[in-house]
């Protein structure tokens, strides 16, 4: 039976390295990211840092979503397993951040057009530490500011108690990180 993994996180938070890792270590997974690069996800990313309009991002978002969505249904049928960095509650969370649209609200309207993780991980982690992670990173975003990453990280924590994700001290180093992961994701493949 494949399962569908979703890891979400602030930047730095190292989630991508841990899919990566992933990826690595388990040959059946296969690894994607969103915004896609498909069409609509690469707009949405590139308006995303422009607009000024929080209802046209988060439609883009959506629009992509609907695509990458079925995308995963075919590579989960299949047989494969997903692992997705980046799904609906990042849209939730940094919507809700950088507007006055509320957090329920943003989980409503994605609901018909996502898939229900079998695990979904936050790795939670501090925002000072995150930027520190990323200091070097040749391309920021507007996001990448401690006082807006504090209100992201919040969303987070209330979507993860709200839909019962598994939270991840992401402040640990990596391999601790993942070795917490792989244990979880082990005992869901056997069902504990």
């Amino acid at each position: 039976m494949s399962i569908f993994i979703v890891l979400e996180g602030i930047d730095g938070s190292g989630k991508s390295s841990v899919g990566r890792l992933l990826l690595s270590d388990f040959e059946e997974m296969y690894l994607t990211r969103e915004p896609t690069g498909c069409a609509v996800g690469r707009l949405a990313k590139r308006i995303a840092h422009k607009s000024t309009s929080p209802y046209y991002d988060l439609f883009l978002y959506v629009a992509d979503r609907v695509h990458h969505t079925d995308r995963i249904k075919d590579i989960l049928e299949r047989g494969r397993d997903v692992v997705c960095d980046r799904y609906w509650g990042s849209t939730a969370a940094y919507q809700a951040a950088k507007s006055d649209i509320e957090l329920e609200y943003l989980v409503n309207i994605q609901e018909p057009f996502i898939l229900t993780p079998d695990i979904t991980f936050l790795f939670d982690i501090e925002p000072e530490i995150g930027l520190e992670r990323i200091q070097n990173r040749e391309e920021t975003s507007k996001y990448e500011r401690v006082e807006f990453l504090r209100e992201v990280r919040s969303n987070y924590l209330t979507l993860a108690e709200g839909h019962g994700w598994d939270i991840i001290d992401a402040s640990d180093d990596l391999k601790k990180v993942y070795s917490d992961v792989k244990s979880i994701i082990n005992k869901k493949r056997k069902g504990v």
